[in-house]
């Protein structure tokens, strides 16, 4: 995303920048003190764990709510070309891919592979929009991709859950 935004810089500086914003980005950031804290078996005090564990529980509904009034409030003018392919792709191919790959690569369980495949049949998430939004690219498309991608797997993962929950993937045929 970064060789494709607006400024034309130097590979070198683009690079540096790409390495900066890995690096630094909170996800990341979080992610490696998790880790660390795990590693040192860090146990925070009882106030500051409560205030963590109730920030916790409301986190993700404040962010998919937020993200999710900002994609859909996004004017429509007319889907870009790609993303009915991008959509496609994610829903329809990303889990017929998912169970072949696991199915002949396996000796995976069945809990394993259903698992997999219901990952995979999940729609667009909202980073996609997110990043989009940070680079300054991509924006329609990824809005679009989301709202849509969203919409059509009510079918599609509705459709892949009962498959799971009937078993009627049919893993046997790849043991």
């Amino acid at each position: 995303m970064t060789l494709a935004g607006r400024e034309k810089r130097s590979f070198a500086a683009d690079l540096i920048d790409v390495i900066k914003r890995v690096t630094l980005h909170p996800l990341m950031v979080a992610t490696m003190l998790g880790v660390l804290s795990a590693a040192l078996h860090y146990e925070a005090p009882v106030a500051l764990d409560r205030l963590m564990q109730f920030l916790q529980n409301a986190a993700a509904p404040t962010a998919l709510f937020t993200l999710g009034v900002t994609v859909a409030l996004r004017p429509l003018n007319k889907m870009p070309y790609g993303v009915p392919l991008a959509i496609a792709v994610k829903l329809l191919v990303h889990p017929v891919l998912a169970f072949t790959l696991l199915s002949l690569l396996g000796p995976f369980t069945e809990v394993w592979i259903y698992t997999a495949v219901l990952m995979a049949a999940l729609p667009p998430a909202l980073n996609v929009f997110v990043f989009a939004r940070q680079y300054d690219v991509w924006v329609e498309q990824a809005s679009n991709a989301v709202l849509f991608g969203t919409l059509i797997s009510v079918a599609t993962l509705t459709t892949v859950m009962w498959l799971v929950k009937t078993h009627q993937l049919p893993v046997w045929l790849f043991r």
